[in-house]
């Protein structure tokens, strides 16, 4: 009885052992059709090499211009948006109490040069000290000083355009009273304009100046412009830590105003000749040999390419050699195959 408990145990034990081989072999068998597996065509474009902002157009000189004397605004003859010439009379201040001014100082000073003229004989004939002489001639210089400082005040009533430009911004209106040095208007030149884009510390060293960019405007119905990099910021914002930049674009038609908004692709230069393939598509071999896997397109079939890396790049890495344009590199699935792997090509 005893026996015939023994046999039909390891009769059990034997059938269990060849189901779980015969199950350990269809789960190691490879499909019928190959590993299913997603490829990328590795190519040298542009994608892998542009970083998006947003940036806001500004006009490429700005220049305040104020009255040098204070007094009430009589004239303003420009608007907002004109475009003005050099020279161009723009407002002018009540000149009343400055033409007065003017007037009298003309008065002393032609009082002082009679005074001067008569005198002049009598110091020559030994008539007249020369201390007294010289008070005089003290006298007149006074008095064309005090009338050259009153016709300067007089002229300082007129504002006029220091160059060619737009008015941006108008400051004052008629019988507002207003204060040397406060600005009265502000003449923009738009003929050319930059964009202006904060870029955070961590991608700042990736742009240089002479990168070219590319720019979205929506105000203008997404019309396309193009620029490079002037100026590249060294100094970061305390606040958001960030780096502004500068990209120079040309306005002949000035239809870019200053305060647009714009979509920025800055195109990274340095990269142009590079391969960035995902990092996490690359192996490491028990020799600490890196390598990934690609498609032998004639045999439908997996390849080992061993790869170098480079520095690390957006989401991805620089491959420095091992790869080419053109290879078809397994970018999904490869956790399952091997080299000389049949695979399936799913899109």
């Amino acid at each position: 009885m005893n026996n015939k408990l023994i046999l039909i145990g390891l009769a059990s034990i034997s059938l269990l052992w060849m189901t779980g081989c015969n199950e350990q072999k269809d789960q190691d068998s490879e499909p019928e059709k190959g590993y299913p597996v997603k490829v990328e065509k590795i190519s040298l474009s542009n994608e892998g090499n542009q970083n998006n902002y947003v940036g806001i157009v500004e006009e490429s000189v700005s220049v305040p211009v104020s009255f040098l004397t204070m007094g009430q605004v009589e004239k303003v003859y420009v608007a907002e948006g004109q475009k003005v010439r050099k020279g161009q009379l723009l407002a002018e201040l009540n000149s009343s109490n400055y033409q007065s001014m003017y007037q009298m100082a003309l008065s002393k000073e032609k009082q002082a040069e009679d005074a001067y003229n008569r005198l002049s004989d009598l110091y020559k004939k030994g008539s007249l000290p020369e201390i007294k002489y010289i008070e005089i001639q003290t006298g007149v210089d006074q008095a064309r000083s005090t009338a050259e400082m009153a016709l300067k005040n007089l002229n300082d009533c007129k504002l006029f355009a220091p160059m060619d430009g737009v008015i941006g911004k108008r400051s004052i209106e008629p019988g507002m009273s207003i204060m040397p040095t406060v600005t009265a208007l502000k003449l923009v030149k738009i003929d050319k304009v930059f964009a202006k884009v904060s870029i955070p510390e961590n991608e700042i060293s990736k742009i240089k100046t002479g990168d070219r960019a590319k720019l979205s405007v929506k105000a203008l119905n997404d019309e396309k412009f193009e620029g490079s990099i002037t100026e590249v910021g060294v100094i970061a914002s305390p606040l958001s830590h960030t780096y502004d930049i500068k990209i120079a674009l040309s306005n002949p038609q000035e239809k870019l105003m200053p305060g647009m908004v714009c979509s920025v692709t800055i195109l990274n230069n340095t990269l142009t000749d590079q391969i960035v393939i995902p990092s996490n598509v690359i192996q490491i071999n028990e020799k600490d040999q890196k390598f990934v896997y690609i498609v032998d397109s004639n045999a439908n079939k997996v390849m080992k390419k061993y790869v170098e890396v480079g520095s690390p790049y957006n989401n991805g890495i620089i491959i420095t050699n091992g790869l080419k344009v053109g290879d078809q590199l397994i970018v999904e699935g490869y956790q399952k195959i091997s080299e000389n792997s049949t695979i399936q090509i799913v899109k």
